[in-house]
């Protein structure tokens, strides 16, 4: 059965669907995923998106794939989310213009036991399809954004890079597998590092990761 099942999952298209925060349900199933995802889990944040989606500042999405033939209720699986950011606070045109030019993507996530089935790529291509369509995008956005933890955490030996990953008690990820990497793949293309990320070390310091931005001509 398990095997028949995944092969559903591989053979399966997602879809997406706008998130509903408003719905008792819907944001505690978010919060859910958010925890699971490692950040931006807390009560506040989730309450702060819900609130730049009411501003028209921000879409969130979720990554919808049917029921499988083993459900028996039949409804369809939220197996992660997605979002269109339409307006940075502070400002940065660069990232997101509120006349919808450029816009960003974020908050990309999907649940661990779906990640061997190509949703995230899929989810990509959706929201970019979507970027041109109102009301989530406009005809007249011209470029895609998105920022990550820079490939250099992975690939370079220096203890500023792939040695922070220990001061932080994790364990050091297999090179060439950064998600800076996977975006180039799908034609994203870096414009700038800064620091940005702020993470806790072992020891209590307070370590700022760089992040690399990213820009996709649509």
């Amino acid at each position: 059965m398990a095997s028949q099942i995944d092969g559903e999952k591989r053979g399966q298209n997602c879809s997406l669907s706008p998130v509903n925060l408003h719905s008792g349900f819907e944001f505690g199933e978010l919060r859910r995923q958010r925890v699971v995802c490692g950040w931006n889990h807390k009560k506040e944040i989730v309450e702060s998106w819900r609130d730049a989606m009411d501003a028209k500042q921000k879409m969130l999405f979720w990554v919808i794939i049917p029921a499988s033939t083993s459900d028996k209720d039949r409804s369809p699986n939220r197996v992660g989310h997605i979002s269109l950011t339409y307006q940075k606070d502070p400002p940065d045109l660069e990232m997101a213009n509120p006349d919808r030019s450029v816009m960003e993507i974020s908050n990309l996530f999907i649940l661990p036991e779906y990640r061997s089935f190509g949703f995230a790529r899929k989810a990509m291509a959706a929201v970019e399809e979507l970027a041109k369509v109102e009301p989530y995008g406009s005809p007249n956005c011209k470029a895609l954004t998105l920022n990550t933890a820079s490939k250099r955490y992975w690939d370079d030996d220096g203890v500023e890079w792939r040695g922070l990953w220990l001061k932080m008690g994790l364990e050091v990820p297999e090179r060439g597998r950064s998600l800076e990497q996977w975006y180039e793949k799908m034609g994203y293309v870096k414009y700038k590092e800064e620091p940005t990320f702020e993470e806790t070390a072992l020891d209590g310091t307070t370590l700022k990761w760089i992040a690399s931005f990213l820009r996709k001509n649509i």
